[in-house]
């Protein structure tokens, strides 16, 4: 028996030996030796990234403060300079109403400026959407009251107050999208979507929230916490333009700026009863707009409107197809707004989708989409039903192997000891998981949820695995946008209605997968880049809740997570989408025009 004082590695190593009959040999001695090296390293690389994400939470923490003064600061100033009653008469007028006054000069831009401001202020309180004011919104407001009357006249939206979401970029100012890192990362320029809104009058008054790397249709992070929906403050807003679906939704802003790439500006607004466009792939310029994730080129985020009613998109879209947006970026094709084909009165041929073969819709969605239809047929359209063109391969499958062709590479290197929002936890937990149990998941529990939601094409959070690969995604892509074009030239089709969500706005502590579902009727039409827009058509009633919870299916973990959302939905808005060919956003704006007077 050895005695700890004659305890040395080579004797340790021959006691080890003679005990187990077992013969080391160099390179035994070896792995054994780099042992407590390779623990030393280890530990070394846990004590450096506790002290990296220390770091992180101290500059989260002073941001946030920072960003606490300024809102105080310019609360303060707007409730000195505006009465409650007189900021609400302001904010309470269609798009249409306020934009006369301004002109007429019945009202002044910082009169505006100064009701919105209150208005926003005080719905934050409750709905937390506000990340930032915009601190040169009052030397905006002001330059504009003191211009000629002769300049005034040249600009379209001259005094008209703004949102937008925090990844578009003001010369200064921080675009985080919810991520630690890029606290520090000011924006050398502005965006020119804002740019070209600010050059034509308009007022950009307060940036809003989003989710943790916009990744998500959820609506928090760690920098500016949890945004909530304004008709009930126990569900979410939707995203990744949360901010902007509360702030629109709860009578805050009057238009705002948010971006798109799988449904973001098109479920806030369905969720919180606003009108919404997703435009085609460089209608609106994405200059200097912030995207995660953004070295791949087949689903691009493009800028969204989301606004009171259909007039404030229409207005803001002919500011942003024209020679505002064109001096501003020379990179974006010269295709002015068309209000000839806006204003026609020719009739259409409309298609119609209840469902997308993902997840089902609610009984009170497909009946808007019914109602709608019956509506447009009386007024001399024809209306046909339509489906999606059989595919070789499944289009979710390809949407997540476009998404995270890296494998998830670049979330994770922007998250790198950050904290993490439970809207993504699940998403990278599931990126996180080796190659090998990825493939294991993919081909395992397709059981548990819809072959067409999840099964073989969860293979896509591996990664795409060479350029081989990559070269033939794009080509199938490809050939699956130019069937959709096909198919509805063969049928005629000018605009297709469906349900612009599958279920009403989903409850915050509702589980993370229920997200991706509620997206499902969205982000199809990012891929195949056709513009698409929202309207909302009315609310569900008692009878419509009680039939909805009775007829959804319960037959998966996605459908059951979503039924979830349906219990106390009497009074939610019910929307429908429309969509149009791509780089027809006059066409999808015209029926959304029609739709919004049919109630």
């Amino acid at each position: 028996m050895m005695k700890p004082a004659d305890l040395t590695f080579g004797s340790l190593i021959e006691y080890l030996s003679k005990k187990f009959n077992f013969t080391f040999n160099r390179n035994h001695y070896l792995t054994i030796s780099s042992l407590p090296i390779c623990i030393v390293l280890w530990l070394f690389r846990k004590y450096r990234n506790k002290q990296k994400k220390q770091s992180l939470d101290c500059l989260r923490d002073e941001f946030s403060s920072k960003l606490y003064s300024q809102r105080v600061q310019v609360q303060t100033v707007c409730q000195l300079k505006i009465s409650e009653e007189r900021a609400k008469e302001i904010t309470s007028l269609s798009f249409t109403e306020l934009q006369s006054k301004l002109q007429k000069r019945e009202f002044s831009c910082i009169e505006v400026l100064y009701a919105f401001q209150r208005v926003a202020f005080t719905e934050n309180v409750q709905l937390n959407f506000i990340v930032q004011p915009v601190l040169e919104a009052e030397e905006i407001a002001r330059r504009l009251d003191g211009l000629p009357a002769s300049e005034k006249d040249k600009l379209p939206l001259f005094g008209i107050p703004f949102s937008l979401k925090e990844n578009f970029g003001i010369s200064g100012y921080q675009c985080t999208a919810g991520a630690s890192k890029l606290i520090s990362n000011l924006s050398a320029d502005t965006c020119s979507s804002v740019q070209t809104l600010i050059d034509a009058g308009a007022v950009p008054f307060i940036r809003t929230n989003l989710p943790q790397t916009m990744m998500s249709l959820g609506a928090h992070n760690p920098i500016y916490g949890q945004t909530r929906n304004p008709l009930d403050l126990a569900r979410s807003p939707g995203g990744s333009s949360a901010g902007e679906g509360a702030a629109v939704g709860s009578g805050s802003s009057i238009i705002g700026l948010g971006s798109d790439i799988g449904g973001s500006v098109r479920v806030p607004a369905a969720w919180c009863g606003v009108t919404a466009l997703k435009p085609s792939v460089n209608r609106f310029s994405t200059r200097f707009m912030t995207s995660i994730g953004c070295g791949q080129t087949l689903v691009r985020g493009v800028p969204g409107l989301m606004g009171r009613d259909v007039t404030a998109l229409v207005e803001f879209s002919k500011v942003l197809c024209s020679d505002f947006q064109y001096n501003n970026d020379t990179a974006v094709p010269r295709v002015y707004f068309n209000s000839e084909e806006y204003l026609s009165t020719k009739p259409l041929t409309i298609g119609y989708l209840y469902y997308w073969p993902i997840v089902e819709a609610t009984e009170s969605a497909k009946n808007a989409v019914t109602r709608v239809v019956r509506e447009l047929s009386s007024q001399g359209h024809k209306v046909v039903e339509w489906e999606l063109p059989q595919f070789d391969c499944i289009p979710g499958k390809l949407l997540r192997d476009i998404f995270f062709a890296d494998g998830g590479a670049s979330v994770f290197r922007l998250l790198e000891n950050d904290e993490v929002s439970y809207t993504i936890k699940r998403l990278l937990s599931t990126l996180g998981w080796v190659g090998w149990f990825k493939y294991y998941l993919a081909y395992t529990v397709g059981w548990l949820l819809p072959s067409w939601f999840t099964e073989k094409h969860l293979v896509g959070i591996v990664g795409v695995e060479n350029v081989n690969k990559w070269f033939q995604l794009t080509d199938t892509v490809e050939k699956y946008k130019q069937m959709w074009v096909q198919d509805w030239r063969d049928k005629g089709i000018d605009v297709l209605i469906t349900p612009a969500v599958p279920v009403p706005a989903e409850f915050i502590d509702q589980e993370e997968g229920c997200m991706s579902g509620s997206g499902s009727y969205s982000y199809l039409l990012n891929m195949v880049n056709f513009p698409a827009g929202v309207v909302p058509v009315g609310k569900i009633s008692p009878e419509e809740e009680v039939n909805d919870f009775k007829c959804y299916p319960d037959h998966n973990q996605v459908h059951k997570c979503l039924k979830k959302s349906i219990k106390g939905s009497t009074g939610l808005p019910l929307s429908v989408q429309c969509v149009a060919l791509p780089y027809r956003e006059e066409m999808c704006l015209r029926v959304m025009n029609l739709i919004s007077k049919l109630q």
